[in-house]
């Protein structure tokens, strides 16, 4: 609430600072108080940037973690996918970025069978 306050509703450094805070509620188990900055941070670089900006598919797919954790394997998966699709197009299929986030999701993927 301050830094929104002191930055505006839609500055970077909000979502970021969005993102950060939900890592931390993420980790204490307070998953849905997560799930709604991470949505919000999403919301603010879109706004920003553009749908299809890492900064998106990094934030993608800190909520699709999120997600996977409460076993929500479906909309996790979505995300990832989406995420690959965002990197992709701004890296290239090839670049470790990528890598990272395919590992991501078949890490899923594995989770999701067991």
């Amino acid at each position: 609430e301050i830094g929104e306050k002191t930055l505006g509703p839609n500055h970077p450094d909000l979502a970021t600072r969005l993102n950060n805070l939900a890592g931390l509620l993420e980790n204490q188990g307070k998953y849905d108080e997560a799930k709604l900055l991470y949505e919000r941070a999403i919301e603010i670089d879109k706004k920003i940037y553009g749908p299809n900006h890492a900064g998106v598919a990094t934030n993608l797919s800190n909520l699709a973690g999120l997600l996977k954790k409460q076993g929500k394997y479906d909309e996790a998966k979505l995300l990832y996918e989406r995420a690959i699709e965002i990197l992709e197009e701004v890296h290239g299929p090839n670049h470790p970025h990528v890598a990272t986030m395919l590992s991501n999701l078949a890490g899923l993927l594995k989770d999701q069978v067991s």
